[in-house]
Order: C-alpha cells, then sequence, then structure tokens
C-alpha cells in the first residue's frame, strides 16, 4: 500500500485502487456499460473546460462554502452512490461517509451498498443522503424510503436512468458476485490481494447487498437475491412515480 499522504490526483488513487481491490470489483467502478462510449465520454467531455484566471482580486477570506438542497457544505458536491462499495474496502460504505461528514460535504448511500441504512446509523454517521432506485416491488421500495426517513436521511436522491440495465461486459467476464465465487481465475487473482481478503476475514463479515437481504419478499440468500435484483429495475418508470415518491 502506497502512503496515501503522497497522492496528489486522482490518477494516483486509480493506480492504488487498481493494485489493492479484486479486479471484479475494481473494474465494477472503473469500466461502463456496452460500448463504454458514455464512460469515456464523463472525462473527454470536461477536458475542453477552462478555469479562467482572475487576477488582482481581494482573495484573503475566499470560501467554496454554499448550501445544497438547504444544507451548508463546505464545498459544492457530494458523493455519488457507488454499488458494491462495501466490497471494496471493508465497511466501505461507513469510511467513505465519515470522510464525507469530516470535509463538510454529504454522502450518498447507494439501494445496492454492502453495508445498510441502519449499519450506517448505527456506527455514528450523521444524517446522510439515500439514493433509491424504482423497484417493480413498490411495497419493498415504500419501505426502503420509510427507513431513510427513520435513519433522517436528508435527502433522497431518484435514479431514472436505469429502467433497463446496461449490459457490463466486464462484470459477465469477471463473473462479478458478492461475495466472489471461488473459480480458478478469482482465486489467483484474490491470492495477489492478500490485504483485502485479511480485513474480511477478521474484520468483516458483510458479504450482501443488506439494505435488501432481509427486507425484500423472498429473498432467503443470495442466489434468490441476485434473481430478484435482476427482475426489479422497471421498465415502466415516469413522472407520475416521481410523483408518487414525492408524496
Amino acid at each position: 500500500m502506497r502512503d496515501l499522504t503522497k497522492m496528489t490526483n486522482i490518477e494516483d488513487l486509480r493506480v492504488v485502487c487498481k493494485r489493492n481491490v479484486p479486479k471484479m470489483f475494481y473494474e465494477y467502478v472503473d469500466t461502463g456499460s456496452w460500448t463504454q462510449a458514455t464512460y469515456r465520454e464523463n472525462v473527454s467531455d470536461f477536458n475542453p473546460i477552462k478555469f479562467k484566471q482572475r487576477i488582482l482580486v481581494d482573495m484573503d477570506n475566499r470560501t467554496l462554502e454554499t448550501t445544497l438542497l438547504g444544507q451548508k457544505v463546505k464545498f459544492p458536491a457530494m458523493t455519488a452512490p457507488v454499488g458494491f462499495m462495501g466490497m471494496m474496502w471493508a465497511d466501505g460504505e461507513i469510511h467513505m461517509a465519515k470522510a464525507a461528514q469530516k470535509f463538510g460535504i454529504p454522502f450518498t448511500l447507494s439501494t445496492m451498498s454492502i453495508c445498510s441504512i441502519e449499519d450506517l446509523v448505527e456506527a455514528g454517521v450523521e444524517p446522510f443522503w439515500f439514493q433509491l432506485y424504482v423497484m417493480r416491488d413498490r411495497e419493498f421500495m415504500k419501505d426502503l424510503i420509510r427507513r431513510a426517513k427513520e435513519a433522517k436521511c436528508s435527502a433522497l436522491m431518484v435514479t431514472v436512468d436505469l429502467q433497463v440495465l446496461g449490459n457490463r461486459h466486464r462484470d459477465i467476464k469477471n463473473g462479478l458476485s458478492t461475495p466472489p465465487k471461488f473459480t480458478i481465475p478469482n482465486i489467483l487473482n484474490l491470492s495477489t490481494k492478500i490485504p483485502w481478503g485479511l480485513r474480511y476475514v477478521f474484520g468483516n463479515h458483510r458479504w450482501t447487498f443488506r439494505n435488501i437481504a432481509g427486507h425484500a419478499k423472498n429473498v432467503s440468500d443470495l442466489s434468490s437475491l441476485s434473481s430478484w435484483t435482476k427482475e426489479q429495475f422497471d421498465p415502466s418508470l415516469s413522472w407520475k412515480d416521481i410523483a408518487e415518491i414525492k408524496e
């Protein structure tokens, strides 16, 4: 593990992540679906944009503090919801939420997180934002909203661009699952990620989507969870649903 105090940009962090995280989880967050055109353009489209320099302006009391959805923040940004974050690093969602809290920006927990809403509350995380996938099982979805309200989540972020799951070629090739299946390629890759494995074996036993397991109907194990998830994303999502969720 390289000294993180010497990281000077996002690329440094990406290299460290790739070296320390199992391939299937690293490629889950650092690849896209289908031809990955949008994934690449998320970077290239911003490259031509430059900040305009202003000189001879009093900057003595400069600040980036502002307000987002009624919440005071130290910087005009928030963390995006990331599924599988708890598989990138043991208790990843809790660590990320506390880091965001330290720096004064909102943390957003994914529906497809490994740590649950309740896990973050138990860990003493301040009120956070929650990202909601609109599911066919409306009762489960309403229960998710109820749980977020009870956790005092201060904003609900509704995902509206996943009515149909994108075909993620790397995930198919890697056999993405939680926990990882013990195939020969996975065993060989995991053998090079010993620190990652030790954190899970001795310090963490969260291996599944805890916002879903134990809460959704007919989801009793990892196998039923996988099939349930594939069937749940709702292609009929419309503004009518947003109005009902808002209500």
